[in-house]
């Protein structure tokens, strides 16, 4: 499913949600984000993975290395925290919602649910990525994503839609 299309985004969140969760509000809006995490899991294993690939190939493998390296660390990181590596945030009138995007159905499909009238948002830039940081500060339940403003990316617009609404919530 495209990761740019904002109501085919919404309606996969609605299905998810209604599926989970029935008689949940409507959803106002829905994007693609990674947990914030899995950066540091990509870096780690970019890391190595370029080591290796220049050991084996010189310069060519350091760059196929550092891509499969990257890409194989940000799974293992999702697997060991029972999530997607792209997660599905929606937004409704009352909670802000993170779902796993899992195609076979093993996985919960509600990663955690955010209520918008106790919950803390902070967004910050990180080039042109942006880190939302959500703070639930009656559970003390805190999650960092990861999502992108990056023009020329098709999820940056279903994205920025996210961001606004939660921006609001601020």
């Amino acid at each position: 499913m495209s990761r740019g299309d904002e109501a085919a985004l919404a309606a996969e969140a609605t299905r998810v949600l209604t599926a989970a969760r029935p008689g949940d509000d409507e959803v106002l809006a829905a994007g693609v984000f990674g947990l914030q995490d899995l950066m540091w899991a990509q870096v780690g294993g970019g890391t190595v993975g370029a080591l290796g690939g220049d050991l084996v190939a010189g310069t060519a493998g350091m760059a196929v290395g550092a891509a499969l390296g990257g890409y194989a660390a940000k799974l293992a990181a999702c697997k060991a925290e029972g999530i997607t590596l792209q997660l599905l945030v929606a937004v409704t009138p009352s909670t802000i919602h993170v779902l796993n995007r899992d195609p076979d159905g093993e996985l919960e499909p509600v990663v955690a649910s955010f209520p918008r009238s106790s919950t803390e948002v902070q967004i910050t830039k990180f080039g042109l990525s942006r880190l939302v940081r959500l703070h639930d500060r009656d559970s003390d339940v805190a999650m960092t994503l990861h999502g992108t403003a990056a023009p020329f990316l098709a999820q940056s617009k279903p994205d920025a839609v996210v961001l606004h609404l939660l921006a609001a919530s601020e």
